[in-house]
């Protein structure tokens, strides 16, 4: 039974640093181009709808325009903030399962035996 554990939790790890990279590589880019689009079309829209409440007069929808607007700005914010620190952790993953994965495992493997 420890020899089973011991195998399932020392496994080679050389590659997960290598699978994120990649990942990064290959799709980050066009996924934050589709982030780009999604966000000037939804701030097209609150653009719109606060037009369309100004000219309106009617306070309450303006109120709701500019909570809408301000909604998406701060998320427009919220996810290019994200978009800038995944790169870092992806490169500190990549760094730990490089360097401390196998110390780390084996440490849990002892314990556990």
């Amino acid at each position: 039974m420890n020899q089973i554990l011991s195998t399932l939790l020392a496994g080679n790890f050389d590659n997960v640093g290598k699978i994120l990279e990649s990942f990064l590589n290959q799709w980050w880019g066009p996924l934050l181009g589709v982030l780009a689009a999604a966000a000037a079309i939804l701030g097209v829209a609150a653009g719109l709808k606060y037009i369309l409440a100004s000219q309106s007069g009617d306070e309450q929808k303006l109120k709701q325009a500019k909570n809408f607007a301000v909604g998406i700005f701060v998320g427009i914010i919220i996810v290019f903030l994200v978009a800038a620190l995944v790169p870092v952790i992806v490169a500190s993953f990549q760094s730990w399962f490089d360097n401390d994965a196998q110390e780390f495992m084996s440490l849990i493997v002892n314990s556990a035996i």
